[in-house]
């Protein structure tokens, strides 16, 4: 494994995500501002997310033939940039218009990202995938924190840090831009021809596409993605209005959530390579199938706040398993794979939260909306006990 390449692209993962994941704890002060409902917050979640839908698959396909690693610094380039304005912003339209444009820079830096992850990992791929979206999920906690610090303000002491309010979404502009020619500058020192002899070496001489064992693990991928990306958009809104939590609480609650996910995520990863990537995808889609029955029915804000734990081993534990069990069903077609494994955890989870929103809007808030993500997660359940480990050895 090449571990500072590994690392680079991880920051580089981390920089983009950093967007997506600021969105949900931005919400409580865009609804304190504007006066949004639960459909409307819904919405702006899908929007980051429906062009990241319709473009990533085809951006993973335009990687698999040309040397794209530039799509890498440009995607964190675009998504920090349209982000960081929607604090300056008080028309909907606008807002909704700047994160669709984030979504196509995340769609833009995900499937090459994940694919030179893979090329770089060496034959520790669970463990070079897991510090690869490792870096994504940080942005899971530089994103909330950088919403408290630069919007919301830490008050203690009679002092107040920070607290700009909503144009404090600059910082996201900021760091977009840094990091872009960070990694940029960085990137321009990577051999290309090594990379893409490697890349052909791996399509031409030993891969091949297995369709069918794919379809069945993106049952498994549209299952939880669509649980996992919905429940953290409305994690800081349910502490908000279920347990009547100010909006600094909610996003302390989700950069707790997201530590909990890292720890998830690197465990899942290391557990991959010694138990196999099938055994982790199943044990942790029957773990959200329990998790999801009873999260609902917590009244105790407390005891809400640990159970946090099994949803995170449920979401995360199993991200490095399913993106390497998709590249290798799909070997001739790396990029294809990522950005349907890594692309479809985003889009589908942002597609669905309208949906639940509208349900918490008319069917008596967002408690017993949750019970929607019962059948999803039986879906996933029942498509993780038909996976197969005909290629190699997974």
């Amino acid at each position: 494994m090449d571990h500072k390449k590994i690392f680079l692209l991880a920051l580089g993962h981390m920089s983009c995500d950093v967007n997506a994941h600021a969105l949900p704890a931005l919400l409580p002060y865009l609804v304190t501002a504007h006066g949004f409902d639960y459909q409307s917050c819904g919405l702006l979640a899908f929007a980051y997310a429906a062009i990241s839908s319709l473009i990533q698959p085809v951006l993973g396909l335009v990687s698999d033939r040309f040397a794209c690693r530039w799509f890498i610094p440009l995607g964190v380039l675009i998504a920090g940039c349209s982000f960081g304005v929607t604090g300056f912003f008080s028309e909907y339209w606008l807002i909704f218009t700047a994160l669709v444009l984030g979504g196509v820079g995340s769609a833009l830096f995900h499937p090459e990202g994940a694919r030179y992850a893979n090329l770089v990992s060496g034959s520790q791929k669970g463990v070079g995938m897991s510090i690869f979206a490792v870096g994504g999920n940080m942005g899971m906690i530089v994103g909330p924190l950088f919403i408290l610090l630069a919007v919301g303000g830490v008050h203690a002491g009679g002092m107040t840090v920070g607290g700009f309010g909503l144009p404090g979404t600059a910082v996201f502009a900021v760091w977009g831009f840094a990091m872009s020619v960070l990694i940029y500058g960085k990137m321009l020192s990577w051999p290309v021809s090594a990379g893409e002899k490697t890349k052909r070496s791996v399509q031409d001489d030993e891969g091949w596409n297995d369709w069918h064992a794919f379809g069945i693990l993106s049952g498994c991928i549209l299952a939880r993605a669509s649980v996992a990306m919905s429940f953290t958009t409305y994690v800081p809104l349910y502490w908000h209005s279920v347990f009547h939590q100010p909006e600094q609480v909610g996003s302390i609650v989700l950069i707790f959530f997201c530590g909990l996910c890292i720890v998830s995520n690197l465990a899942g990863g290391v557990l991959a390579d010694r138990w196999g990537y099938i055994r982790v995808i199943r044990f942790s889609s029957f773990v959200l199938l329990a998790a999801t029955a009873i999260f609902p029915l917590i009244t105790s804000p407390w005891l809400a706040l640990l159970f946090l734990l099994p949803l995170a081993v449920a979401f995360f534990g199993p991200f490095s398993a399913i993106v390497v069990l998709g590249q290798r069903y799909l070997s001739r077609n790396m990029g294809l794979a990522s950005g349907v494994t890594l692309g479809i955890s985003v889009s589908l989870g942002g597609a669905f939260s309208p949906i639940l929103g509208w349900v918490a809007d008319n069917f008596g808030g967002l408690s017993p909306a949750l019970f929607l993500f019962v059948p999803l997660s039986a879906i996933g359940a029942v498509c993780s006990c038909f996976l197969k480990d005909t290629l190699r050895k997974v």
